[in-house]
């Protein structure tokens, strides 16, 4: 449940505060969310629940959390290097399907 509430909004919150931090304009920040918010959901989504899997079936319940924070900063470092990506060609594959259902919806107009 926390992937799917807390994941989403992570993330959004994170693409919107380094866009804004580095001085982009609200337009840009949008942009920029657009374009990285379903490479980063796709690859949060595969990658957590085994982290965590892995976490509460072999970690020791002392070690847990130390265990949970080392993925912390993994991933803060590749949201990171996925945001300075910018429109990186493998990021065109996870957003290729919504750029075809939007074209298929305005020719239902």
């Amino acid at each position: 449940m926390d992937g799917l509430i807390f994941g989403p909004f992570d993330l959004f919150v994170f693409f919107s505060y380094m866009g804004l931090s580095t001085g982009k304009s609200v337009p840009e920040v949008k942009a920029d969310v657009k374009r990285d918010f379903i490479p980063a959901l796709i690859l949060e989504g595969g990658i957590w629940p085994i982290v965590q899997i892995a976490n509460f079936r072999y970690v020791p319940v002392r070690y847990q959390l130390l265990y949970v924070n080392i993925f912390c900063l993994l991933d803060s470092a590749f949201l990171s290097w996925i945001e300075q990506q910018k429109d990186a060609p493998w990021k065109r594959r996870f957003t290729s399907f919504i750029s075809m259902r939007e074209k298929g919806d305005q020719g239902r107009l």
